[in-house]
């Protein structure tokens, strides 16, 4: 299947789910770190991330020195239902490398950009997303200040791309194909604690150019700390492995929030070996496009429910369980979905009255039944399909019984009838005998009306036999109709394995030959340059 088809599948399977809110008041942005939080920008907002940076490598075997300037951007947009986000990114590089060998010292100029990537995220799980559960307590300090294992279960994307590299780019490996795929899984957990603030710990996993001679694997451990309303700081460890290329390399940094839609940021990054050794410095920016109409609430854990209407008087203010008074703010502490959100919780929007949480917790409620009622109705097609295979099974065995009945009547049949042919013979040699006697009418005649009883009941037995006769042959052609439809059922299952197995050898097939082509496509390309130059 060409990459475009399998975009396209992909596609249209998000849309076939149910949608949950992923829009914040403010940013979400995934600066100034190098890794993707678990959650998108929102449906109908466009993001621009960016940011340049100036750097030294230095390769101790190769005897290199190199000034690097590089300019990364990701262009993300939230498409259609709040779980889904497209994104373009890619990273721009410029280098000046001295080189010496010998007493001689030579400098290189390289320029090129090391990738550009498009692709889709989507939200598989949230842990968030349910208003109920985990409400918060606020007549008691103590169940509202508990830890909640929950907390631990992280919110879980995934995101399929594409790679795109020019032509002999200086940056990759010699024959590094111009596409290739690219898969990441990435989770987020989110942390808040009223002494210790927020956090955020997000991961990610990568296979990159999976398709290629040099498949890269990576890993990111990304955490987020917010200090105050407007700055924050992190760090991430950064792990990368494959035959071009490996290293492990560690970023610090903080950010700052200009407004809801803007902010700017700065970071280091350095590793732990010298071939090469990197030490780098960037300054970027986030600045959102927001045109999200529908308000979203994304609910965090311990504040799904919101605040009773009895408690709504009390403008935050509770008691815990030794009767001592807490404070709540009327806005409420919150940090966002993302590496670096500040002031605000990522998981629950303000509103002006009560009537729009209402409307929006009966609506939950109402999707929770309906779901429900699902769960009910396929659990209930189950029951009907293991009944009805029961049933066939039972009828199956009735039949066999009712076979082995009709045998052994017949059986019985044969020898009543031998038994009635033996009496015959026996009446005819006595009426031979009393013809020979005198006075042997009346005996001639009850042995006449004996004879006429036995017709008679020779009538009743073939009335008998004809009917049983008729049901054995009904219930062998119903047997033989079940027989014939499993053998049926068996040569179609048959055939379509057969059928699925020769696609797919169709299928490798063409797949082969299709890489064998480009193969020879590009070596033809090659040597038509190789010969021009």
């Amino acid at each position: 299947m060409r990459p475009k088809s399998m975009l396209l599948l992909a596609s249209l399977f998000l849309l076939g789910l149910s949608t949950s809110a992923q829009y914040t008041e403010k940013i979400n942005s995934n600066r100034p770190g190098t890794s993707q939080g678990a959650f998108s920008v929102g449906n109908n907002v466009l993001q621009i991330e960016s940011g340049l940076g100036f750097g030294k490598e230095k390769h101790e075997l190769l005897k290199t020195k190199s000034n690097v300037f590089g300019f990364d951007y990701a262009i993300r947009y939230g498409l259609l239902i709040e779980q889904l986000e497209i994104r373009l990114n890619g990273r721009f590089r410029s280098e000046g490398v001295r080189q010496t060998i010998g007493g001689n010292e030579e400098k290189i100029r390289r320029t090129d950009f090391e990738y550009n990537t498009i692709g889709a995220k989507y939200l598989i799980y949230d842990p968030y997303k349910r208003p109920k559960e985990d409400s918060i307590n606020l007549n008691s300090w103590k169940d509202q200040h508990r830890f909640k294992w929950k907390s631990l279960i992280p919110a879980v994307s995934a995101y399929v791309g594409m790679n795109y590299v020019s032509p002999d780019n200086p940056f990759t490996f010699e024959g590094d194909p111009t596409i290739s795929p690219k898969f990441v899984v990435m989770t987020q957990n989110n942390w808040y604690n009223s002494n210790a603030g927020s956090w955020v710990l997000v991961t990610n996993f990568i296979v990159d150019k999976i398709t290629t001679d040099v498949p890269t694997f990576g890993w990111f451990v990304t955490t987020t700390h917010t200090i105050n309303e407007k700055w924050a700081i992190f760090g991430e460890y950064q792990g990368q492995k494959s035959d071009f290329y490996s290293d492990n390399i560690i970023r610090l940094g903080a950010a700052y929030l200009f407004n809801n839609d803007l902010q700017i940021d700065a970071n280091i990054a350095t590793n732990f070996k010298d071939t090469p050794s990197i030490f780098t410095a960037s300054f970027g920016a986030s600045y959102r496009f927001d045109w999200h109409k529908k308000d979203e609430i994304l609910e965090q854990a311990g504040l799904e429910s919101g605040i009773e209407e009895n408690e709504n008087e009390n403008e935050g203010e509770g008691e815990d369980e030794d009767g001592e008074g807490i404070n709540i703010d009327e806005r409420g502490e919150e940090i966002e979905n993302d590496s670096l959100k500040l002031e605000q919780t990522p998981f629950i929007n303000q509103f002006e009255d009560d009537s729009m949480r209402e409307e929006m917790e009966q609506d939950l409620d109402e999707r929770r039944t309906a779901e429900r009622l699902e769960r009910e109705r396929i659990e209930q097609e189950k029951l009907d399909k293991k009944s009805d295979k029961k049933f066939q099974k039972e009828e199956r065995r009735r039949l066999k019984r009712e076979a082995k009945e009709a045998k052994e009547a017949e059986k019985a049949q044969i020898k009543a009838e031998k038994e009635k042919q033996k009496m015959i013979e026996d009446i005819d040699a006595e009426l031979d005998k009393m013809e020979q006697e005198e006075g042997l009418d009346d005996e001639l005649q009850k042995i006449d009306e004996e004879l006429k009883k036995l017709e008679d009941l020779d009538v009743q037995i073939s009335a008998q036999e004809e009917k049983e006769k008729i049901e054995v042959q009904k219930e062998e052609e119903e047997e033989d109709i079940d027989a014939a439809y499993d053998k049926l059922k068996e040569e179609q299952e048959k055939a379509d394995k057969e059928e699925e197995k020769r696609r797919k050898k169709e299928e490798k097939q063409r797949l082969k030959e299709e890489k064998k082509r480009q193969k020879e496509e590009e070596k033809r390309k090659k040597a038509e340059e190789k010969a021009d130059g």
